[in-house]
């Protein structure tokens, strides 16, 4: 994965943040708390994409997201039963990043999901919040601590990706 400079100057990482619509208030939680967290990283800039804001109305929605998911390096995706069950998460979202050279994805628990889920791909992937989803996460300071816990996996993963396709090319 390389990644090019970004207006100031650190590396640019373009984030597509996937949900389902059922989820949309407390997921919207989560995205404004990363959006705070990643906009005062010190070793990178974020550009987080999600479609309730990077869709305006009379667009082209399906163009549009197909458009964030190609120019992204990760797809941070928001689990639950709803996001599982969605046709078009896990049809064209999901596809983009599990799996696909180039791209990262960094699954993480929203809510409890169904022991007997179909996965899509994501079973065999390390999921961020497994033990305890951001929705049985209480009071501000703990959300707090969740999401600096998911930009420090988020760097984690940048590091291991970028460092070894580097030495690849």
């Amino acid at each position: 994965m390389r990644l090019e400079a970004g207006k100031s100057g650190k590396p640019l990482v373009r984030v597509f943040l996937s949900f389902a619509g059922d989820d949309e208030a407390l997921v919207l939680r989560l995205w404004d708390q990363l959006a705070v967290a990643t906009a005062i990283d010190r070793v990178y800039e974020f550009q987080l994409w999600r479609s309730d804001h990077g869709i305006l109305v009379g667009e082209d929605w399906d163009g549009r997201i197909h458009s964030a998911l190609s120019s992204a390096e990760v797809g941070i995706v928001a689990l639950s039963n709803a996001f599982l069950g969605s046709e078009y998460i896990t049809d064209v979202e999901l596809p983009a990043f599990v799996d696909f050279p180039g791209k990262r994805v960094v699954p993480l628990l929203l809510r409890q999901v169904s022991k007997q889920a179909d996965w899509h791909g994501l079973k065999n992937k390390q999921i961020y919040g497994y033990e305890r989803p951001f929705s049985e996460v209480r009071g501000l300071a703990a959300r707090d601590a969740w999401v600096n816990g998911l930009v420090a996996e988020v760097h984690r993963v940048l590091t291991r990706y970028s460092i070894r396709d580097d030495r690849q090319q």
